[in-house]
């Protein structure tokens, strides 16, 4: 029996095995705590369920414009930051032109570009950093329409340079920071979005505040290039629940920065144990995840002896011939079972 296996639209994602430990999906370590959870109650339960939200939405994009420091008017809200990149894709991308991305990098972008009828100029990433050539990454930007990039990266787990992000930034061309991850590299995207009018900045309460089944995301960037993106978005387009999610993570921002710092304390603590293991590989990460390797076996390989010890973790087609899977961070006891799942399948 599997679970998780589904397609929607020309977007797949393969289902594993029932009852093994989810480190696949790059979901958060633990739930958001209690005192979160009762705020976001509170904050449904005063309101007016039978009533329509805000047309534009703008007490969401102010809650989320005071968590991420930003102005509302330069401040989008969304079910999850994909609806805003779809959305993004749809005002900045032409139908036929082409997008600058990394390869590989976050699932999505190839499906965007195909629905844009749109060339997918690909960034090569490979061992052992996985960080992007600068003459191709410029060389592709300079060719694209719009450029979409994901710091840290998903599946790689590495950061674009601030040298790459200037030379990027400094074409002019419309440019998204996919910024999912950027809590967990202690990134702060504000002082690039009051330099560059181009830039847009993706974020997300999924990874960072344990809120994936929420669907919470917002657009940070210039009013003017968000009013673009705005036009491809239906009005009353976030209920209640996004707003309470935001209202609630900008009163209670302590603890999703308590949760970030167990996570990355606890990829620290894993990586360190992995590097002493013997003929066993890790991609330096500044995410939720990284890259494992063990040299003589595929990706595919790999991941499946990891299943047959209880542990899934993400098989990446890219990568699979390299040998690298991705292994989300997830608790302290989950670790010290991947730990002893890797020991065995790598003889250490």
């Amino acid at each position: 029996m599997t679970e998780g296996g589904a397609s929607v639209g020309d977007y797949v994602r393969s289902g594993v095995a029932a009852g093994l430990i989810r480190l696949d999906l790059n979901e958060a370590a633990r739930e958001i705590t209690r005192p979160f959870r009762d705020r976001v109650l509170e904050l449904l339960a005063a309101g007016s369920w039978r009533r329509y939200p805000e047309i534009d939405g703008r007490a969401t994009r102010a809650a989320a414009a005071d968590l991420y420091g930003w102005s509302v008017a330069g401040t989008l809200a969304g079910n999850g930051s994909n609806d805003l990149l779809a959305a993004a894709a749809r005002a900045l991308l032409p139908r036929g032109g082409a997008v600058a991305a990394l390869s590989p990098s976050f699932s999505m972008y190839p499906v965007l570009a195909r629905r844009q009828e749109a060339r997918l100029l690909a960034v090569r990433l490979g061992p052992p950093d996985f960080m992007p050539a600068r003459e191709e990454m410029l060389a592709a930007a300079a060719a694209a329409d719009l450029v979409l990039l994901c710091s840290p990266n998903n599946p790689t787990g590495g950061e674009i340079t601030a040298a790459i992000w200037t030379e990027v930034l400094a074409l002019g061309k419309p440019t998204i920071w996919d910024a999912a991850y950027a809590e967990f590299a202690g990134m702060d995207t504000i002082p690039w979005l009051r330099r560059h009018p181009n830039l847009l900045v993706l974020r997300s309460l999924s990874k960072a505040w344990g809120l994936a089944g929420m669907r919470v995301g917002a657009l940070l960037g210039a009013p003017d290039l968000l009013e673009l993106v705005a036009a491809q978005l239906l009005p009353f387009g976030t209920g209640w629940m996004v707003a309470a999610a935001y209202q609630a993570a900008s009163e209670l921002r302590a603890l999703g920065a308590e949760l970030v710092a167990e996570i990355v304390a606890e990829r620290e603590r894993q990586v360190s144990a992995l590097e002493r293991f013997e003929g066993v590989e890790v991609a330096p990460s500044a995410a939720n995840f990284y890259l494992l390797r063990r040299p003589g076996l595929t990706g595919t390989q790999l991941a499946e002896a990891l299943a047959a010890r209880g542990i899934a973790v993400r098989d990446i087609p890219e990568l699979n011939e390299s040998g690298h899977v991705r292994v989300t961070v997830g608790t302290t006891a989950e670790g010290d079972l991947l730990l002893a799942a890797v020991t065995e399948v790598c003889g250490v």
